[in-house]
């Protein structure tokens, strides 16, 4: 018969000895991201618990009120309460009130905002500080993580002290509406699960070449004839919700219409806009869009002036990967135009025109160009000052694009939809530690790393859809998320073995996230 371990590559850690969370310190067992700092009395071997829900309370002090806070409190109270099979153990000290203060009313969520904390968890009170409430925000996942529901609520190692802050600003999760519609509510599920790993951006790839699901006021014919049905369309309010659904779970939302290549779906609607070649050269390869019409930048300029009412992230990723000249080479007219402009065949030129005359609509909306880093060996305009440029070929790209002078966040080695990202796996599971052990800042100079901003997990739609999104992407992202906020330092995959069975089954399966088990164990709330 099969042992009754999980292989991990060279590592091997026997299902028992990750149930019991061997080597993980006590109170910590089942805490992702690992925080930054912390200790707790390891001679104390007596629990504490919470009270009973109607005598438990979140108070805020520092400042008046808080949108943001008042509803994570209730959703906290519901996360640590709701389930019917947990009860606070009796006899034990119980903490009755967890104190939040706040040192700034500022509710802004940008790139970088402080999301800091300390906390002090001890019975009958409990104190978090920090300087914002997304830093609070921060502080409430994990101290709901540190309760044991499978012992009856309880604590251990009290008084716990944590001083906590994200090693990076962008810690990202893509994902694709092209390839597979997501319905809202699934997208608000997705924002959820990425708010218990302390993910705070969703970079949404909303268009691509497969359909165009977004709704453009300007110009209908685009998702009328491009989305794959009418009932697989993003209108204003679906974005709206979706937009302030992940403001109050401190997630940024980035959106993406990929462009000039990926931009068949466009065609349906506009085909004036797309280069004229053979339909076998067409649907081949990815047809890009044709920067010789000055209808192509008016329906850009008409997508991104409405993207820039309903998304106020300052940020926009403009795409710009993976162009295919194939289509532009067939095209008679736009090769006349070419040489007219003294462009010749050539295409680099082309797409240069097309960025350039792009990026004066970014300025005009005051949006922050984000791009794949394709866009800049093919275009040397691309502001170092304000864009970022997203890594994603190779590992080690990030190194190369800092080495530029460009700020960067990484997705190579990071892309979830690859069944083998690094090492070879028995498991398709297995391959969070790929994930996990690739840091693409090793090796950096100390000015590279001033530029690195961040990462991002991408999970291309492909292959996945409603039915199976859990449990491709959770728990295989879950190392990135601590990848991206702890210490450099903290490595030990081991530890991180451990600690994953305890999160996936006390955090996201019993708060309804189907993730994927990574070894034989038992969990109490799938049933």
């Amino acid at each position: 018969m099969r042992a009754v371990c999980a292989i991990f590559g060279v590592l091997a850690i026997c299902a028992v000895a990750l149930c019991q969370g061997q080597g993980v310190p006590y109170p910590f067992r089942a805490v992702i991201p690992q925080p930054a700092t912390f200790s707790w009395d390891q001679a104390n071997t007596a629990n504490v618990t919470l009270a009973q829900r109607n005598k438990f309370t979140f108070q805020l002090a520092g400042i008046k009120s808080s949108v943001v806070l008042k509803d994570a409190f209730g959703r906290y109270l519901a996360f640590l309460f709701d389930s019917p099979y947990d009860v606070p153990a009796t006899g034990v000290p119980q903490i009755t009130t967890v104190n939040v203060q706040v040192q700034s009313d500022d509710e802004s969520l940008f790139l970088g905002v402080d999301e800091s904390y300390s906390m002090t968890v001890q019975a009958p009170s409990s104190t978090i500080i920090a300087n914002t409430v997304f830093g609070a925000l921060r502080a409430l996942e994990t101290f709901a993580q540190l309760v044991d529901y499978a012992t009856n609520m309880t604590i251990a190692g009290t008084p716990i002290k944590i001083t906590d802050a994200p090693r990076f600003a962008w810690r990202g999760l893509m994902i694709d509406t092209s390839r597979h519609y997501l319905p809202v509510p699934l997208i608000m599920h997705i924002l959820d699960a990425m708010s218990f790993h302390k993910f705070n951006t969703m970079h949404w790839h909303i268009v691509d070449e497969a359909s165009f699901p977004l709704e453009v006021a300007q110009f209908p014919l685009l998702s009328q004839k491009g989305a794959w049905s009418p009932r697989a369309i993003y209108k204003a309010g679906d974005i709206k919700s979706i937009v302030d659904y992940a403001y109050l779970r401190g997630i940024r939302v980035v959106p993406e219409v990929d462009m000039p290549s990926h931009t068949r779906s466009w065609g349906n609607g506009y085909p004036d806009i797309m280069p004229n070649c053979s339909k076998s050269t067409y649907y081949g390869t990815e047809p890009g869009l044709d920067p010789t019409k000055a209808q192509t930048f008016q329906v850009i300029s008409g997508i991104l002036s409405e993207l820039s009412q309903l998304f106020p992230d300052p940020y926009m990723h403009l795409g710009g990967d993976e162009v295919n000249s194939a289509c532009y080479q067939e095209d008679a007219a736009l090769n006349q135009w070419m040489q007219s402009h003294g462009m010749g065949a050539n295409y680099t030129l082309l797409l240069q025109y097309f960025v350039d005359n792009v990026k004066p609509i970014y300025t005009t909306l005051k949006k922050n160009l984000v791009c794949w880093s394709d866009l800049v060996y093919y275009s040397d305009t691309v502001d170092k000052e304000t864009a970022i440029v997203q890594a994603w070929r190779a590992r080690g790209d990030a190194i190369s694009l800092t080495k530029l002078g460009y700020k960067t966040i990484n997705s190579a080695g990071w892309y979830l939809d690859v069944q083998q990202p690094g090492s070879a796996h028995y498991a398709w599971i297995d391959t969070w530690t790929d994930f996990y052990n690739y840091d693409p800042t090793v090796n950096m100079t100390a000015q590279e790393l001033s530029l690195f901003v961040g990462g991002e997990a991408c999970m291309w739609g492909e292959a996945v859809d409603r039915i199976n999104w859990d449990q491709r992407v959770w728990p295989r992202a879950s190392p990135l998320a601590e990848r991206l906020w702890s210490p450099a330092t903290v490595t030990d995959i081991n530890n991180m073995a451990q600690r994953m069975v305890q999160f996936r089954c006390q955090t996201l399966v019993r708060r309804g996230i189907s993730a994927e088990p990574i070894t034989p164990d038992w969990c109490s709330y799938e049933f």
